[in-house]
């Protein structure tokens, strides 16, 4: 009898063991990145790392190893990952990313019907991992915001959906273009700006092509 009872406690020691080998606890995974306390806070409270709130004070926050090796896999190869958090973390005065267009009303609902026609072809409901593509987002990052209410989104099978114009009008808001974050986002601001500039000066040359004409006939 007792010899069984130490094979169950044995046994069950082992299972915790394995268990918590496969695991990482926040401060470990943070040395494992080789980033900041703060860094690594607002990846597991934006969900950039999957992972399990143990409610505990200390050692709140337990990552697989598994996805711990993804995620640094990805910070190492993949090319513009994580950008939309660049100099984020710096210093500790709070980061904020500077426009690159004055944000008023009439650029906003120009830079809107400047996406309409950009994504013209593209289906009227998107996925949300499609959608992140196109703005240089992580998918969970667009799936956080249908959780807050931000977006509208339904739930087909295994895939998620966002309307196409209820993304362009999040995208074209004065908030967004207030604070643009990733290097996809930024492209897309600055070939407006080109498309606006360009149609300025073919105006121009317009205008002068009509006074040139007047004096002329004058």
């Amino acid at each position: 009898m007792h010899l069984g009872l130490r094979c169950i406690l044995l046994t069950e020691r082992m299972i915790l063991y394995m268990t918590e080998k496969e695991f990482m606890s926040g401060s470990e995974l943070r040395q494992y990145l080789h980033i900041s306390t703060r860094k690594m806070k607002y990846l597991m409270d934006h969900n950039y790392i999957p992972h399990e709130n143990t409610g505990h004070a200390t050692h709140k926050y337990r990552v697989l190893k598994e996805d711990a090796e993804k995620f640094k896999f990805r910070m190492e190869n993949e090319i513009g990952f994580l950008a939309e958090l660049n100099g984020m973390f710096s210093n500790r005065t709070e980061w904020q990313p500077i426009p690159l267009i004055e944000v008023t009303e009439e650029n906003c609902n120009a830079f809107r019907q400047w996406l309409e026609k950009e994504w013209a072809e593209l289906p009227e409901a998107l996925p949300t991992q499609t959608a992140a593509e196109l703005v240089g987002h992580n998918p969970q990052s667009i799936h956080k915001l249908i959780k807050e209410n931000v977006l509208p989104g339904v739930k087909i099978g295994a895939v998620q959906y966002i309307p196409k114009t209820e993304f362009i009008s999040y995208m074209a808001s004065p908030k967004k273009l207030s604070t643009p974050r990733t290097e996809k986002y930024k492209e897309l601001i600055k070939a407006f700006k080109y498309k606006q500039r360009r149609e300025h000066e073919n105006e121009q040359r317009r205008c002068k092509r009509k006074m040139k004409s007047r004096n002329c006939i004058d």
